[in-house]
C-alpha cells in the first residue's frame, strides 16, 4: 500500500478527519503522524500506520466531542491528573505526542468515573444499546478471508453452510454459526459495538469485524431490545459504554485518500489504493 509523504511541505487548509466540530487539517494530520510515529519529516510512512492514527484520533475526539456535548471538558486539575497518570506510565515528559495524550488521558479517566455527564449522555442515548445481542458469526483469519466470506454470502451461498464449512470457533460452526441471545458485556467490544451499529443502521450483515481471535462476519439473527441498565449498574462497564456511545452518535468525515470510517464496524480502513 502506497505510503503518505509527512512533512512534505505542500501545504493545505483542507480538512482530512473531522468528529463534530473537531477536525484536523492535512498538515495538522501529517504533524501527528509524525509525532505519533516519529518518522522525520519528508519521509514516507505506510498507509497502515496513517490508518492507524486516525483510528486512534477519531475514537478519542468522539469520546471527548460526547462529554462536550453534556458538558464537560478537560479543565487544569484534569490535566494535572491526566499528566501524572502518563508520566507514571512512563511516556517521556518531553513526549511530542504528551499534549494531546494529556486531554485524552483526562477524557477517558473521566468517563471511566461516571461523572453526571457520563450519566447525561447515557440517558440521552440509552435506547442504542436497550439490546440482547442475538447474532451468528464466521470467525475467520484474517480481512481478506472475512470479505471472501461476504462475497460467498453475496453469491447466494447459505450462512450457515460456510459458517459450517470456514468458521474457527468450532462451538458455533456446529451450530451453523449460532451463538444465540445473550446480554451486552458477553462479547468482545469490537463485536459488540458492530452489532450494535447493525442494529442502529437497520442492516443483518456487518464485517469484517476484528478482534484478538481473528476476523467475524457477524449476522443479526434477531431484534431483542430489553429493559435498558440502569446506570448506576454499569460498574466497570462504564468506559466501554461510554466509547460505544461516542462511536456510534459522533458524525466522522475524513478524507477519502487516507481511508474511509466504517460507521457500522466503528473502525478505519484503508484505502484500496494509491492516494
Amino acid at each position: 500500500m502506497v505510503g503518505a509523504l509527512v512533512g512534505s511541505g505542500c501545504g493545505s487548509s483542507t480538512t482530512a478527519v473531522r468528529v463534530g466540530d473537531r477536525s484536523l487539517d492535512r498538515d495538522g494530520l501529517m504533524a501527528w503522524v509524525s509525532d505519533r510515529t516519529g518518522v522525520e519529516t519528508g519521509m514516507t510512512i505506510p498507509s497502515g500506520m496513517v490508518v492507524e492514527t486516525i483510528d486512534e484520533w477519531i475514537v478519542n475526539e468522539s469520546l471527548a466531542d460526547l462529554l462536550a456535548e453534556h458538558g464537560w471538558t478537560p479543565d487544569d486539575k484534569a490535566r494535572n491528573s491526566a499528566r501524572d497518570q502518563l508520566l507514571v506510565a512512563g511516556i517521556d515528559p518531553e513526549d511530542a505526542r504528551l499534549p494531546t495524550y494529556i486531554d485524552w488521558q483526562a477524557v477517558r479517566a473521566r468517563a471511566a468515573s461516571g461523572g453526571p455527564e457520563v450519566r447525561a449522555a447515557y440517558e440521552a442515548h440509552v435506547t442504542l444499546l436497550s439490546h440482547e445481542l442475538c447474532t451468528s458469526h464466521v470467525l475467520v483469519a484474517s480481512e481478506a478471508d472475512a470479505r471472501e466470506v461476504l462475497d460467498l454470502l453475496g453469491s447466494g451461498r447459505p450462512f450457515a453452510e460456510l459458517a459450517r464449512a470456514l468458521s474457527q470457533d468450532p462451538g458455533s460452526a456446529a451450530r451453523g454459526g449460532a451463538l444465540g441471545c445473550v446480554p451486552l458485556g458477553s462479547f468482545v467490544p469490537t463485536f459488540e459495538r458492530a452489532t450494535l451499529g447493525a442494529l442502529r443502521d437497520g442492516k443483518t450483515l456487518v464485517g469484517p469485524v476484528p478482534s484478538q481471535f481473528g476476523f467475524h462476519v457477524i449476522r443479526v439473527d434477531e431484534i431483542a431490545p430489553v429493559a435498558p441498565v440502569a446506570f448506576e449498574d454499569l460498574g466497570d462497564r462504564t468506559f466501554g459504554v461510554a466509547l460505544q456511545i461516542a462511536t456510534l452518535t459522533r458524525t466522522v468525515e475524513v478524507d477519502g485518500r487516507y481511508g474511509t470510517w466504517d460507521p457500522m464496524v466503528g473502525r478505519m480502513v484503508s484505502p484500496e489504493g494509491p492516494r
